[in-house]
């Protein structure tokens, strides 16, 4: 009987430390920090610049296709079959070339996106990191990688780490400029 006492009463002491054993939560969204802070707008206007010649190139295809279609629909009762068919065929290859356009820009966009992103989040991780060294956090999450269903603004610390990125991206571009 006084080893079952003993151990509740070890066992309680134990429960009541856990208990009060600070655990600190933070969540983070880390597309609001990708896109809002300073680095992410620096590259999303990069990616803009780089992206404008190939936007002009796929309209300008996409409006030789409209015509190109317009060309067959208004010829297409006076055309032979054989000329109608070369029209045809001619107006497939082109789409076909303006999808394989297209899809050849997408890749080479979300390459850029990644080669632009990646400093950017190597930065963030070591700010994140810091961050909850430094104010005592137990974890971070991702708002909406981790599943989260619901989070209290209490634990939003977005705000903070996107402050805290701007510093230390300023300090980064300073180190690579000396």
């Amino acid at each position: 009987m006084k080893k079952i006492l003993s151990l509740s009463v070890l066992l309680t002491l134990f429960i009541t430390s856990l208990a009060l054993a600070e655990t600190k939560i933070g969540v983070v969204d880390m597309q609001k920090v990708l896109s809002q802070s300073e680095p992410g707008q620096q590259a999303l206007k990069q990616l803009k610049e780089s992206t404008k010649g190939m936007q002009e190139d796929i309209e300008k295809q996409k409006k030789e296709l409209q015509t190109l279609r317009e060309e067959l629909q208004k010829q297409s009762l006076v055309l032979s079959q054989e000329a109608k068919q070369d029209k045809e065929l001619e107006f497939r290859k082109k789409v076909r070339d303006y999808q394989d356009t297209v899809q050849a820009y997408q890749r080479k966009l979300k390459l850029e996106e990644q080669k632009l992103s990646e400093p950017i989040i190597q930065v963030l991780a070591q700010v994140i990191k810091e961050y909850a060294q430094k104010n005592n956090y137990t974890a971070i999450w991702d708002m909406r990688a981790s599943g989260l269903l619901f989070a209290t603004e209490k634990v939003d610390i977005t705000n903070e780490i996107m402050a805290e990125l701007n510093k230390a991206w300023k300090k980064e571009a300073k180190k690579g400029k000396k």
